[in-house]
């Protein structure tokens, strides 16, 4: 189990597509709506079946009471959450049972430009200290990745998730047989990313 994606957050998503495409010079292509989540993106692919998602508020949907209503309160971009690729909820299930914590399963779907549909779904353990520092998990089934083909360039170099007390969630993640890097820090999430005009930092 790996990381699948990074949610990067902008409150307009012409602006994070441009906040994204300065610092590396790879420019991100729409990957469509969320219908009823208020939400749209543009997707960079890692390589590797990883991505960077940037996501903000649609404007052609409804956004009160959704993600989008959260996300257009955003005063810069900045990574939200992060999404780890599981074909198996089970083990997930389990070791938040085991932990005491809950959970949720929600299908998604969205249309991509082209037409082509992805369906997916997804896990929230919920109930738990770590808030977004801890990943959605995600199960593409049988949709394309989204990573295959985002536009390329950039390959995720680090990803590092920093907690006051982060020994818990490195249990979890251990658990569960979760790749990432844990820190000891002030709470926040970091990717460092090679690029065309370098290695740059999103936070």
């Amino acid at each position: 189990m790996k990381l699948d994606h990074i949610m990067f957050v902008a409150n307009d998503l012409h602006a994070g597509i441009k906040h994204v495409q300065d610092l590396s010079g790879i420019s991100a292509t729409g990957g469509g709506s969320h219908p009823a989540g208020g939400t749209r993106n543009a997707l960079m692919s890692f390589g590797d079946a990883q991505y960077l998602e940037i996501i903000a508020p649609d404007p052609a949907q409804t956004i009160d009471g959704t993600l989008g209503d959260e996300l257009r309160m955003a005063e810069q971009p900045f990574i939200r959450t992060w999404a780890a690729a599981t074909k198996d909820f089970e083990p997930v299930v389990a070791a938040a049972a085991a932990a005491g914590y809950q959970h949720q399963i929600v299908a998604m779907s969205r249309t991509r430009p082209d037409g082509i549909e992805l369906a997916w779904r997804l896990l929230f353990v919920t109930h738990h200290p770590f808030g977004l520092s801890l990943p959605f998990f995600i199960d593409w089934q049988d949709s394309p990745h989204p990573a295959d083909d985002a536009p390329a360039g950039c390959g995720l170099k680090k990803f590092t998730v920093s907690l006051p007390e982060p020994d818990a969630l490195r249990t979890f993640c251990d658990a569960i047989g979760l790749e990432v890097h844990i820190e000891t820090g002030g709470a926040r999430m970091q990717a460092i990313i090679d690029s065309p005009r370098g290695e740059i930092t999103l936070s």
